[in-house]
């Protein structure tokens, strides 16, 4: 039975590596809307637009975060 919980924890390093890349990838696009902001000639759309992925990429990264955290819990649970 240990190869079930340990596929489940497998599942879970990749969830947690994916909520990782998504912060990454929003830092990168903190720092595009922040050269955005500096040269002033992008219109408002597009660093409306940044912003969005920016909200998105970190209510991704907090969701994956979760459910790997859960899927963690449920693994030590089913070793037992």
């Amino acid at each position: 039975m240990p190869a079930v919980p340990d596929a489940i924890a497998v599942h879970a390093g990749v969830l947690r590596s994916d909520a990782r890349a998504l912060v990454e990838c929003a830092e990168r696009l903190r720092e595009i809307g922040a050269r955005l902001d500096e040269d002033g000639i992008a219109p408002q759309w597009l660093r409306e637009t940044v912003a969005a992925h920016i909200a998105a990429c970190a209510a991704a990264s907090d969701d994956l975060a979760e459910a790997a955290t859960r899927l963690r819990v449920h693994a030590a649970r089913t070793r037992r």
